[in-house]
């Protein structure tokens, strides 16, 4: 065997690499109200539900302490309450019709797949 100028030992082992620190994964919903025609189109920066509420409150100039429950109507017409689960199983430019319904003082969003 032979031996090689130097080993390991000698200059120790090489400085293990950093991991990236995973960025948050964006997606991009296209949603509209029943009246329209056209989508809009709502990035959500963190795919949670905090991230939805906050997009749709700056695109529809909802104030945020307005939005009360948020639901997700499937094409089977289940509803169900949205979560953070649910939102992370989103793919980008999926597409909802929302309904806001204002209920006292606060909102209820429906975001009914198409």
């Amino acid at each position: 065997m032979k031996r090689l100028p130097f080993s390991d030992e000698e200059f120790g082992s090489p400085p293990n690499k950093m991991a990236r620190g995973e960025e948050p994964k964006k997606v991009l919903l296209y949603v509209r109200r029943e009246t329209e025609e056209v989508f809009d189109a709502l990035m959500l920066k963190n795919p949670t539900l905090k991230g939805l509420v906050e997009a749709i409150s700056e695109k529809y100039e909802l104030p945020l302490d307005k939005v009360g429950k948020v639901y997700k109507k499937c094409k089977k017409g289940i509803l169900v309450h949205m979560d953070d689960n649910i939102i992370q199983h989103y793919s980008n430019e999926d597409t909802f019709q929302i309904t806001m319904e204002e209920m006292g003082e606060m909102y209820k969003l429906t975001l009914t797949e198409i």
